[in-house]
Parts: structure tokens; sequence; C-alpha cells
């Protein structure tokens, strides 16, 4: 279906000829266009398409770059200005989903980290920790819906992302504890093991999710995204391991090397190449699977898997929906490229990365001639200019450690913006 990607004409530059000085100005520039175009005083309080997006956007900038400055302000300042209007926005609304990306426990997951490690008010952080816990929690036992988006695994994720960054903080760490992950954890395998008695126990999946009565396969709403967050978990994971590696290495292997991944288990379509439903959520998801637990027995085989969809993406990457947004938008997908290159250290990676990066810097002239459309969300996160904002951020960092621009550079890119970043 190719009306859903343009023919890929890009050219692969030559690393040293990228300056990240020229992305580090479509970072500025695009930032002001959001400043100017989305103003904090509508309803949208999510992470996924809201403030909640834009909040974490600033707060990733603020990781790579604590100093930099957007007309005079700090993005630690715009960090908390997006967030103050995305946590009032959840005031004046009601969500009983408990994912990070789709629901009020990702701009208040976000809350917890951010007064702690920005604004240094643990008492503060406190608060925002103790609705998730007190509300939130309970809701996650109760749920029928284990992926990313809107469900436990979404909610696994929060805990897991305030622990990253709240470790330091005894408190913080000791209400949150491992057996509230493990409680979860527990459930989410339940299900999957219920879920998996229908398939061969031989040629099958061990474990399997549904989501409104279809097994999918990918990122945001199946497989590929629950068994990638359970893994971050460590020891917890560790009773589970042969079930989960034999999930994933039997969705890794699930099409040809050549082909992308369908929707769901019941689909044999794979027109959808994006992060969402296809190989730039999947690929991701095998690397970070890989770099948790090299030595595991499938791990070379799941990373084999992975770099084989590269090629898929340079050739059917380039998206008419939208340029720079995280879901389904070149630049999510360009992020296959970049983890790649950090796992194999393919410079031919790199460079895809680097194209994407400067193919998605052209989003205005691009839409304005009506080659691409104007996403739903065009300044959010997973939709929109957001997105491209975090990934040419990280993509400077890559290029910076690259090519020795600054030898005292503390910062890496971990993985795609809240799935594979913990």
């Amino acid at each position: 279906m190719s009306e859903r990607y343009l023919q890929n004409t890009l050219t692969l530059p030559n690393i040293n000829e990228c300056d990240p000085a020229e992305f580090e100005k479509f970072i500025k520039d695009n930032v002001k266009v959001i400043l100017s175009e989305y103003p904090n005083n509508t309803h949208d309080f999510d992470v996924f398409n809201g403030y909640g997006g834009i909040a974490f956007m600033f707060f990733r900038l603020y990781q790579l770059f604590p100093d930099l400055k957007i007309e005079e302000d700090k993005v630690s300042l715009l960090c908390k200005k997006y967030l103050s209007a995305s946590l009032s926005a959840v005031r004046r609304s009601s969500h009983d989903h408990v994912g990070f990306l789709g629901s009020h426990v990702g701009p208040l997951a976000l809350a917890v980290v951010v007064y702690e490690t920005i604004e240094k008010n643990t008492q503060e952080s406190l608060k925002y920790l103790d609705i998730i816990l007190e509300k939130y929690h309970p809701l996650a036992l109760k749920d029928d819906w284990n992926e990313l988006l809107y469900g436990r695994t979404g909610y696994l994720y929060a805990l897991i992302f305030i622990r990253k960054y709240c470790k330091n903080n005894e408190e913080i760490m000791a209400r949150i504890g491992n057996e509230k992950l493990k409680e979860i954890i527990e459930l989410i395998i339940k299900d999957g093991r219920n879920g998996a008695v229908t398939y061969d126990k031989n040629t099958g999946p061990t474990l399997m999710w549904s989501w409104y009565g279809d097994e999918y396969i990918g990122a945001i709403h199946g497989v590929a995204g629950i068994i990638t967050i359970i893994l971050h978990c460590e020891e917890l994971a560790r009773p589970y391991f042969d079930e989960l590696f034999q999930t994933i290495e039997w969705l890794a292997g699930s099409v040809s090397k050549d082909k992308n991944y369908p929707a769901d288990t019941h689909s044999t379509e794979d027109y959808l190449v994006q992060f969402c439903h296809g190989a730039p959520g999947i690929a991701p998801a095998l690397l970070k699977v890989y770099s948790l637990h090299p030595t595991h027995p499938s791990s070379k085989n799941i990373l084999s898997h992975a770099i084989s969809k590269t090629d898929l993406i340079w050739e059917r990457g380039i998206l008419r929906k939208g340029a720079t947004g995280l879901c389904h938008n070149t630049l999510g997908n360009a992020y296959t490229f970049l983890l790649t290159y950090l796992v194999t250290q393919d410079e031919k990676q790199l460079k895809r990365a680097l194209a994407f990066g400067l193919y998605g810097s052209e989003w205005e002239n691009k839409t304005r001639k009506g080659e691409i459309r104007v996403p739903d969300h065009p300044y959010s996160l997973f939709e929109g200019l957001a997105g491209g904002i975090v990934y040419w951020a990280d993509l400077i960092t890559v290029l910076k450690k690259v090519r020795q621009l600054d030898a005292n550079e503390q910062h890496e890119v971990v993985g795609f913006p809240c799935f594979t970043d913990l």
C-alpha cells in the first residue's frame, strides 16, 4: 500500500559533515512553534497527545541540555509550566485508565520525578506519588487491559520511571517497593498464560494478551510492549524468563526477515510500518531485550531479527501521515536506526538516522506542499512536533559522542521515549 508512504530517495549523509548545531537550531525553532501554537490553556492532559507529552519533551531536553534556554526561559522552567497545565487538566477530568501514556498516571508520575529532580521538593513529589499509589494502583490491580497505552504495562512503566529518576530518595523507593511491581507483573503473566492456552505448546507462544478482543503483537497494545517492560524489572522478571523469552523469540520470527509484522495474530496485512503496529515498534523492543539480557541463549537471534527490519523501515518508513511524531510519523520510525546503531555500532544505521532527522526538519515545507498530512495533534509527543524535538535531541547526543565534539558529555540516549528509555 504505497499510498501510506513516500518513495525513499534520501541520500546517506557524511557523518563528519553533519553539524550538531544544525539540529540544535531545529530544536529551538520548533520549540518556539509549540510555545506559540500550543499554549497551555486547553484540556489535553496526557503524555501521548497533550500537555503531559510537552512536559516530557522538556524534561528530556533538561536531561540532555540542562542549561538550554528558549527565548530566555530555561527548559526546566518550561517543563514545569506545561506540567502544571497538564496537572490542572487532570484535576478537571475523570479517567479510570492507568497507562503512563494514556491516563492521569503519566502526568502524575512525571510530577513525582520533576518535583524530586528539578524542584528538589520531596514533599510535593511524595504528594503526587501517594495519589498514584492510593487511587491508581488499586485500579491497575483490577484492570482487564495489560497493554502499554492504557493498561497495566503502562502503569508498570510509570513505577519504573519514578524509581529510575528518584533512586536516591529512600522514602520514594520504599513507598513503591518491589512488592507493588511484583503484584502487577504476576497479574500480567497470569493473563498472558490464560491467553495462550489455545496455541500449540510446541510452536505457539507461551504468553498472549488481547485488547478489545484482538491479539495485538506490537509495541503500543501488544506482546512486544508488554514483554519489554516486564524484562526491565530484572530479578522480578527472572521467574518468568522461559515464558517471556520463548514468546518474544516466537514474535521475532513470526514473519520472514524481509517482511513487516502484522498488527495482530489473525492478520496477514503488513502495511503498517509504524511504531504502534509494526516493525518500528517491535524492532526497538527486540533491541532492548537484547541489551538487557545479551547472554541469554535467545538474545542473538532476537537481535538478528531486529537488525533485519532496518532495510524495510528505510524503504517504507517515510510516512504520509506526518513527519515528526513518534507513533505513526517518520521520526518515530527513525528511532530504529538510531537504536540499532547504539547496539551494533554500524555507521550505516547512524547515517540513516541522520537522513531521516534532516528529512523531518523539513516538515513545514512538505506539509505546505501537501506531500504529508497534518497530524490530528500536530504539536504533541506521539503525533506531532514534540516527538521530533526529542528525536533531534537524542540524535545530537549520539552525533556529538561519535564525532568526539564534547568529551565531557555525560548523558546518553537510552531508548525509545516512554517505552525503552528506562
